[in-house]
């Protein structure tokens, strides 16, 4: 019977350093996901061109990099840094495939870290190297792919300055680099505190290395934040674009089942209360995008009505908890089951537009407005229902995401040690960043994308711990 892991294999645990990664196993996985790459840029050039948010991450007709109050600046300067290499488009894109690739690099070398086997460590670095998702993320002029290779980056060099011992130039490294994902979609913060937890709890008999690790978790991030913030008032930049909009968003939470008669409205809100019952309503995002909607007819979309809306928001979820509960419930649901309250208008971005089967009307207009700031940005697309196919049979979704999570919590009880420490660090990181956007906003399919490479360490490091405690109880 192959062992999972043996007690002179975790005593001997390798550093978790480069030369791991001539695991032949591991290269042959690694050079499988860059033959699917160059395949995909083959087969679907240059790029997936359907969303109309591309252009304002690419900041077409010369808009400010500060200048947008939906969204952070990081991707956006990654896009002007590699556009001043080349004006190319599929530039960019081959960019961001080598960089989706690294994702795998990193949660093998953080396995290792973890005293993993190596046949093992090779499970979740997979994800990220295999998955339709993730080669459809990287394949488009979107910031999640970015988001993506930044958080599990973080998490997987803060392993290193976590495991065996206290590392504080590591542990910073990964602190800057879950901040700079925080500058690239703001949920990304929600993993500083993650990482502060996790460190004090590792370091907990030191009272000097609590202090310490604290400190190397959480302060760089802070800096980044900072220094993005320097940059704003130093180009004389109008939004940071990170909670510029949070009282809409909030809004757009709460106003599916807001009833002013549990509650005061804000003066100057009263016309946002609705007559219609919470099944006749559309989802948080009809009250954002909708044109026709109540609020975006009576108020300009922006910062400024961006606080009387909120406040609304925090009233409607104050007077009726039990509501907003059942929303994030529902919203959380979707990630496993996508078809419940399918039927709701504008309850956020579907699987089915998130696939290389979809195409619409807009990607000609996104075509039109790329081509005034990049070369050859014509779409040829070959093979697209294999390329479809592939990525409906190689995603994680329903009865995976649910295992993987059975085994996360079941692994948190059974662990020990740095397999603990793993678990409790990718697990939370994972929860934190399914759960951060239905809290304040909505679900959407692609929020769920980022998280699943962490949840299949955490996951996979659970039945770890399992097999661990069978072998170890088989023993005495």
């Amino acid at each position: 019977m192959v062992e999972i892991n043996s007690r002179s294999e975790i005593s001997s645990a390798p550093s978790g350093n480069w030369r791991e990664l001539r695991y032949e196993p591991f290269l042959i996985l690694l050079g499988t996901g860059l033959f699917l790459r160059i395949l995909l840029m083959l087969l679907y050039f240059p790029a997936i061109m359907i969303f109309v948010d591309s252009p304002r991450y690419a900041r077409i007709n010369n808009w400010p990099l500060f200048g947008d109050f939906w969204m952070p600046a990081g991707y956006p300067m990654l896009l002007q840094l590699l556009h001043a290499i080349s004006n190319r488009l599929w530039v960019t894109i081959a960019f961001q495939h080598l960089l989706g690739v690294s994702t795998g690099v990193f949660l093998f070398l953080a396995l290792r870290r973890l005293g993993v086997a190596r046949w093992i460590a090779c499970i979740p670095a997979a994800v990220p190297l295999l998955s339709g998702d993730q080669l459809f993320q990287e394949h488009t002029v979107m910031s999640d792919f970015f988001f993506t290779v930044l958080a599990t980056a973080g998490v997987c060099v803060a392993i290193r300055g976590l495991v065996p011992t206290l590392q504080l130039k590591w542990l910073a490294a990964g602190s800057i680099l879950i901040g700079a994902a925080g500058l690239t979609r703001n949920i990304g913060f929600a993993l500083v505190p993650v990482l502060g937890i996790c460190s004090v709890v590792w370091f907990r008999q030191s009272r000097r290395r609590i202090y310490l690790a604290l400190v190397a978790a959480t302060l760089p991030a802070l800096l980044v934040l900072a220094c993005y913030w320097g940059a704003i008032v130093l180009t004389h930049g109008r939004y940071l674009g990170l909670s510029d909009m949070r009282g809409w968003n909030l809004y757009a939470r709460a106003a599916p089942f807001a009833d002013c008669r549990k509650f005061t409205p804000p003066a100057g809100t009263e016309i946002l209360c609705e007559q219609r019952p919470p099944s006749e309503r559309p989802g948080p995002f009809g009250y954002v995008w909708d044109l026709n909607s109540t609020p975006r007819r009576m108020f300009v979309l922006g910062p400024e009505s961006s606080r009387k809306l909120g406040v609304f928001g925090q009233r409607a979820i104050l007077h009726q908890p039990l509501d907003y509960l059942q929303a994030v419930v529902i919203d959380l649901t979707k990630y496993i089951d996508p078809l419940v309250a399918s039927r709701q208008r504008y309850g956020g971005t579907p699987r089915e537009v998130l696939s290389f089967a979809y195409r619409n009307d807009s990607e000609k207009l996104v075509v039109d407005a790329m081509a005034k700031g990049y070369r050859g940005v014509n779409v040829r697309l070959r093979g697209q229902k294999i390329l479809a196919f592939y990525q409906d049979a190689f995603r994680l979704d329903g009865l995976i995401i649910l295992t993987l999570l059975f085994f996360t919590v079941l692994g948190l009880v059974k662990a020990r040690g740095q397999i603990c420490l793993g678990i409790w660090l990718f697990g939370l990181s994972a929860l934190a960043l399914y759960a951060t956007p239905v809290i304040v906003m909505s679900y959407d399919y692609r929020y769920g994308m980022p998280p699943q490479a962490l949840l299949a360490v955490s996951g996979v490091l659970g039945i770890v711990a399992l097999a661990q405690r069978k072998q170890s109880d088989s023993c005495r």
